[in-house]
């Protein structure tokens, strides 16, 4: 957690930076990509493996995360997404998405909905705010890259993994 007005400074100016670092490339990136191609509609999977860390109990549990995406043009998708939390204890969490999904960029995704925390002997219904990006590379007819987000409610977790892909 960001404690100092100087850290907070530092944190600020290198989220700039990498911002700028991805801006570049994306603008380098369009210019070199025939604008005329558009993108038929089209299934994706997304199987994902995160970490999810809450900053406010400092503890942090791993998940998997699967996402079903209906790309109606190249930038715009919708979809659902289903988590299963691997908790303390052995106990499972699961927590279920509405996704609305947009692709700024062709390496980049952005997912964001409300998320829901499904009841169970230890907690009850949480709904939160779902924020993703995830970072693609291609290989051949599957994407993969790393994944970074956060769910924003009653608590505050951020989330981190590595995402797979396929495109049906």
């Amino acid at each position: 957690m960001v404690k100092t007005k100087k850290e907070q400074k530092k944190v600020i100016i290198l989220s700039v930076c990498i911002l700028s670092v991805f801006n570049a490339f994306a603008q380098e990136h369009i210019k070199s990509k025939d604008s005329t191609h558009e993108k038929e509609p089209s299934l994706e999977l997304v199987l994902s493996g995160v970490s999810i860390y809450n900053t406010e109990h400092k503890t942090s549990d791993l998940a998997t995360d699967v996402h079903l995406t209906y790309w109606a043009s190249h930038k715009w998708a919708f979809g659902i997404g289903y988590t299963f939390v691997f908790e303390e204890d052995n106990r499972v969490g699961h927590e279920i998405a509405a996704l609305v999904s947009h692709k700024p960029w062709s390496f980049l995704t952005v997912n964001t909905g409300p998320s829901f925390a499904l009841p169970n002997s230890h907690k009850d219904t949480v709904v939160s705010g779902y924020l993703e990006g995830e970072f693609a590379f291609k290989l051949r007819d599957f994407h993969l890259g790393p994944t970074i987000g956060a769910l924003m409610g009653k608590e505050f977790k951020v989330f981190m993994g590595w995402h797979f892909s396929y495109e049906f």
